[in-house]
């Protein structure tokens, strides 16, 4: 059975400053949380910001990576949600933060600093959208099947059908798409978006372009404000993140 590595990074101390006994209890939690625990399998700890990298069964890291995502909104199975909020409380404990991470750099989970100034959470609620990215993975055998996409180092499982899922496969880690559908979104207490699910209903290809082609292309619309703003940056950074 063919394998894949995870890595979960918990960023702010090594091995030379973590003692053993609470790396262990960082990986009781994260075998509670990951379940398939006959498919999950500890390997090693590397240097630099103490990667533990874990292996799993390849046909179980879809379902081990669902049960992680579910956690982090406090749905699916309860040892899970407990799993997940334990974590978090040990982070916090010891001042550090985390990410799960595929082999390839994908981000599958963070866990952020957590901060006594907690935001209002919002959701899950669906919404219509669209998500922009490369597809790096296609299958399946259901009536809706798996897309993944990768964005900026964060991989998003959306659903789609046979007939949309056929037209993506000669896409596979070409040129990047924009996907249109509706998503299941939620907000957590660290002000950080989450999608939970996200339905493939059309698809249109996107032009990979460079950097200055495309601030070119915004200089060249007429009449716009980009030039004048204080902080162009800035600016894009808020309309891109849904801040007033």
């Amino acid at each position: 059975m063919a394998k894949k590595e995870i890595r979960f990074h918990i960023e702010g101390t090594t091995p030379h400053t973590l003692p053993m006994a609470r790396l262990a209890e960082y990986l009781a939690e994260l075998s509670v949380l990951f379940g398939n625990k006959q498919h999950v399998h500890f390997l090693r700890v590397e240097t630099g910001s103490m990667p533990c990298v874990i292996e799993v069964d390849q046909e179980y890291e879809e379902k081990v990576f669902t049960r992680v995502k579910r956690a982090a909104l406090k749905r699916g199975p309860k040892d899970a949600v407990r799993a997940n909020s334990s974590l978090r409380a040990m982070l916090k404990k010891d001042g550090l933060w985390a990410e799960l991470q595929q082999d390839n750099g994908n981000v599958v989970a963070s866990y952020p600093l957590i901060t006594e100034n907690k935001q209002e959470t919002f959701g899950p609620f669906w919404q219509d959208g669209s998500l922009d990215g490369f597809v790096v993975r296609l299958g399946g055998i259901d009536e809706t099947l798996p897309v993944h996409l990768l964005y900026e180092g964060r991989q998003y499982i959306c659903n789609a059908s046979r007939e949309i899922v056929r037209e993506l496969g000669p896409r596979i880690w070409g040129e990047p798409v924009r996907v249109h559908g509706r998503g299941k979104w939620y907000r957590n207490e660290q002000g950080i978006w989450e999608m939970l699910f996200f339905d493939i209903h059309s698809w249109e290809n996107l032009k990979a372009t460079t950097l200055s082609d495309a601030i070119a292309h915004l200089r060249a619309i007429p009449n716009n404000e980009l030039l004048s703003l204080r902080d162009p940056l800035a600016e894009m950074r808020k309309i891109r993140s849904g801040d007033a």
